[in-house]
């Protein structure tokens, strides 16, 4: 038998045994689990830049999901998130390339650069959610 030691999908095992083949698995552990996650998310990355097509995208968002349940941050959460983003930075459908920009007009977090940006009372006070929230 070929060894893996990758994350699959969960009916993996049943298909393989339903085709006549044999496997071994185990259920990882939580930290396990997290580090495959992260593993596999690169993989699925890789996989849509080589191909990107609807199956490959569906691909990176089961594996995004998977992280989020795991770390419990709601699929409510990350559609709040993605609109003040959207609504504060704007989305990535212009195709803008920041070539340079003065460092006072920046903000660094980490390997993130955020533009600073204005209040966001309003977006908070007209978006309803039924998640938790922002969570800083």
């Amino acid at each position: 038998m070929k060894t893996y030691k990758k994350l699959v999908r969960d009916k993996i095992p049943k298909i393989i045994k339903a085709n006549g083949g044999k496997c071994e698995f185990h259920v990882a552990t939580k930290e396990e689990f997290a580090a495959m996650l992260t593993q596999k998310l690169l993989e699925e990355v890789q996989e849509l830049i080589e191909n990107p097509c609807a199956e490959e995208i569906a691909d990176v968002l089961e594996v995004v999901e998977a992280i989020a349940r795991l770390k419990g941050i709601s699929l409510d959460d990350i559609k709040t998130w993605k609109l003040e983003k959207k609504v504060t930075k704007g989305g990535f459908t212009k195709g803008i390339v920041l070539d340079k920009a003065t460092e006072e007009k920046l903000e660094r977090d980490g390997s993130h650069v955020h533009l600073k940006t204005g209040n966001t009372e309003k977006l908070n006070k007209d978006f309803k959610t039924s998640g938790n929230g922002l969570k800083k």
